[in-house]
């Protein structure tokens, strides 16, 4: 069947198009108007945004570990991290990290990585599903202000306005996972297109349609083939893209085997090294729901993570762009203060991280946890709101002014950003002192 049959034969109102890269099937989710044709823009940025996204709650507490405060083994007798076998940051002594992350451990005490302690929100539902969805969409207060959107896709759609009636020239995210987050959606639809592993990438394009391919009639029929088609374009016009990048550019660091994290960050860094102008790109890494095991458990989990993103940076280095590409780490709440067997349960404020070569790396923010004050007795309280967090990453990383800071996060955000960058660029006001930031509406 030709790919312009297919498509005259697919219906309603959205369509999952899956092709592929060099055995990375990807898909494009999008929800367009009707075009008569489409056009692309040339909004370019040398700048890249990778968000990974640690799936169930990563456990703060034995991440960041306070190695010198007694409640905390108090706390977790069977489960708490030794110090003596914790890695010490530099010109940090009261805070240590997981013995299983000696990468990022040399990340940050050579400057190339920041950590921010401590990060949350009030009104914390425990729930995976709407802690996820809080995080995706910044939504920090009362429930009946929930927000719609996706923070990221409302990044996005400031910085495409037309779009997808005006497609810029490459995907404006891309995530390698079977399907695109609600982090992604804006009012025009998903701002992403989703790359999993594996299909066949060149038998669809040489089957795709050409440009001048016929147009439905003005019906309604024909309105819905001119729509899907649409649809169509999108994706193969963004898989050439796509090819064309990853055809340009190899790995040179040699990255952990059998690592699903690694692999995809294998394939972020080759994308960016080929030219691909994308500004955001997603990954995952799943398991962090530690209610038991848990030593075990996220000692996997934070060695693959951190030996993923020093091979990562390793690769960026060797690739001449590690200035031109920022990481950060989210995950949809931390863990309860007190052990629960062997392991814990659904918590509130954790530690993130943020690497780069443009990052003012050897610093924590947010301070110590206070285990002598917790919110309800069993929870940390948080000290850093985490659309500050997102607002300090994204702001100086693609100059955003104020204004504008403001409408990506309308529920509130921080008197001045975290200072997470070794320049920050004009308009941006530096936080005075090691101040600890705080929720401000910004109208």
């Amino acid at each position: 069947m030709k790919r312009r049959s297919f498509l005259k034969s697919a219906a309603g109102t959205a369509v999952t198009l899956p092709l592929a890269l060099n055995g990375l099937n990807f898909t494009l989710l999008a929800r367009t108007p009707q075009v008569e044709r489409l056009l692309r823009a040339a909004a370019e940025s040398d700048k890249a945004l990778v968000i990974i996204q640690l799936e169930g709650g990563n456990d703060g507490l034995n991440t960041l570990i306070p190695v010198d405060d007694s409640n905390y083994y108090a706390f977790r007798p069977n489960i708490g991290i030794a110090k003596e076998t914790a890695l010490p940051l530099d010109g940090n002594p009261l805070l240590r990290l997981h013995p299983a992350m000696s990468g990022m451990q040399q990340m940050f005490n050579d400057g190339r990585m920041a950590i921010l302690d401590n990060v949350g929100y009030e009104r914390n539902s425990f729930s995976h599903f709407e802690g996820t969805e809080n995080w995706n969409t910044a939504s920090i207060a009362d429930f009946s202000q929930r927000l719609q959107t996706g923070w990221v896709g409302r990044f996005l759609a400031e910085e495409f306005p037309d779009y997808p009636d005006i497609l810029p020239k490459d995907p404006p995210a891309v995530q390698i996972s079977a399907a695109v987050s609600s982090i992604f959606s804006s009012s025009s639809g998903s701002m992403a297109i989703s790359l999993t592993d594996p299909a066949e990438f060149y038998a669809l394009v040489n089957g795709g349609p050409a440009a001048d391919d016929e147009q439905g009639p003005d019906t309604k029929s024909g309105r819905e083939f001119n729509y899907i088609a649409s649809i169509g374009n999108q994706a193969l016009d963004y898989s050439e893209s796509i090819r064309r990048a990853a055809e340009k550019a190899t790995n040179k660091a040699t990255y952990p085997a059998e690592s699903a994290l690694a692999a995809s960050l294998a394939i972020i860094a080759r994308l960016i090294a080929g030219g691909l102008q994308t500004r955001v790109f997603m990954v995952k890494l799943g398991g962090f729901d530690t209610h038991a095991n848990q030593l075990t458990r996220q000692a996997e989990l934070l060695k693959e993570l951190s030996e993923a993103i020093a091979a990562f940076m390793q690769d960026l280095g060797q690739l001449g762009i590690l200035e031109r590409v920022v990481g950060m780490t989210y995950s949809e709440f931390g863990r309860r203060v007190r052990q629960n067997g062997g392991g814990t349960d659904h918590g509130t404020a954790s530690a993130h991280f943020v690497f780069g070569g443009l990052v003012a790396g050897g610093a924590i923010h947010g301070g110590l946890p206070n285990l002598s004050d917790l919110a309800g007795g069993a929870n940390l309280k948080h000290a850093i709101n985490f659309p500050c967090y997102y607002a300090s990453v994204i702001g100086p990383l693609f100059n955003i002014p104020p204004s504008k800071l403001g409408s990506i996060f309308p529920l509130g955000l921080c008197s001045t950003l975290i200072p997470l960058y070794n320049q920050q660029p004009t308009g941006v006001e530096e936080i005075p002192d090691g101040t600890i930031p705080q929720q401000m509406n910004l109208q």
